[in-house]
């Protein structure tokens, strides 16, 4: 075995030897020196200045390669975005889908986001402030809507009034005189304090409108018989001060409509048609108001409801 190896060595090197003989004088293998004796001599130096050329990666190649797809993918998400917003156009303007065109204005709302060179994609985009400014017309507005209410309560027309003084304990700090709430009008003007003014707004808004809402095309007026006054409960000598002295009470005669129909307390309240809505504004009374009195409280409110800002011990009194 080892005479065998030996001879496979002699043979590779005349192979070697004959090779080198007949390579031509441009071949990159490097020449036999010093009279044919096999000196084949590879440096660092010799290896950096092979002819042999290297492969080379096309490294623009990748980057184009990758630009290229997500120039696609963008394409078809603007695509699939105009189809959505051409599909919800046409149902909510109910046309025909197959009708449905995308044209210029379509276009110019596409998503697909144009080139820009790359100095204008480095600039600073900084946001314009657009200073406010103030015109005369708008605070105009505002205080000519707000002009003539009263209460700081917008639905509360009326005027301040100078405070009033009375004897026994009567009077207000600070009266207003009421003309509207809620946007019903009066029929006369009401001189109460702030407190009752805004339970009065209220109760009419929330209450009395919509009991009458379907009546004779809605409430146009509440007939006002009486607020502020300076005397006892019923008149009655040395009866206790009344809700009235303070500016706490208001009393109602009736409710007019739009179509000119008068819903009386005196006439209506036991067998009138507006029995049945004169006793539901009757009933919402009690709460807003801590004390609601009608005709079957006693002989003296039998044409008229009286309410107040009382409070109680047990709760709202009414009846």
């Amino acid at each position: 075995m080892i005479k065998g190896c030996a001879g496979l060595a002699v043979l590779m090197l005349l192979a070697t030897t004959a090779e080198a003989s007949f390579a031509p004088t441009t071949s990159p293998m490097p020449k036999f020196r010093d009279g044919g004796q096999v000196i084949a001599r590879t440096t660092p130096n010799a290896l950096k200045s092979s002819p042999i050329p290297r492969l080379r990666i096309d490294k623009n190649a990748g980057v184009a390669a990758q630009a290229r797809q997500e120039i696609i993918t963008l394409m078809q998400i603007a695509e699939l975005e105009r189809q959505e917003e051409a599909f919800q156009v046409a149902r909510t303007k109910s046309v025909d889908q197959s009708r449905v065109s995308i044209g210029i204005v379509a276009l110019r709302k596409s998503l697909i986001p144009r080139l820009r060179p790359n100095d204008l994609a480095r600039r600073r985009i900084v946001p314009r402030v657009i200073a406010r400014t103030t015109t005369t017309k708008k605070p105009e507005a505002r205080i000519q809507s707000r002009r003539g209410s009263v209460c700081g309560v917008r639905s509360i027309r009326g005027a301040n009034a100078t405070r009033i003084s009375g004897r026994g304990g009567c009077g207000i700090a600070n009266p207003v005189k009421v003309t509207e709430v809620a946007g019903i009008p009066l029929t006369r003007e009401l001189v109460v304090n702030c407190t009752t003014a805004k339970r009065l707004d209220k109760w009419v808004s929330r209450s009395v409108k919509p009991t009458l809402a379907r009546k004779g095309g809605g409430l146009a007026s509440i007939q006002i018989i009486g607020g502020y006054a300076c005397r006892t409960r019923n008149s009655r000598s040395g009866a206790k001060l009344s809700e009235h002295a303070k500016g706490n009470a208001v009393d109602i005669a009736g409710f007019k409509l739009r179509d000119g129909t008068i819903y009386s307390v005196k006439r209506d309240w036991r067998r009138g048609r507006g029995k049945s809505s004169l006793r539901r504004i009757h009933k919402s009374a009690c709460g807003p108001f801590g004390t609601v009195l009608g005709p079957n409280a006693d002989r003296h409110h039998k044409d008229h409801f009286h309410v107040d800002v009382a409070r109680h011990r047990s709760g709202s009194y009414c009846r």
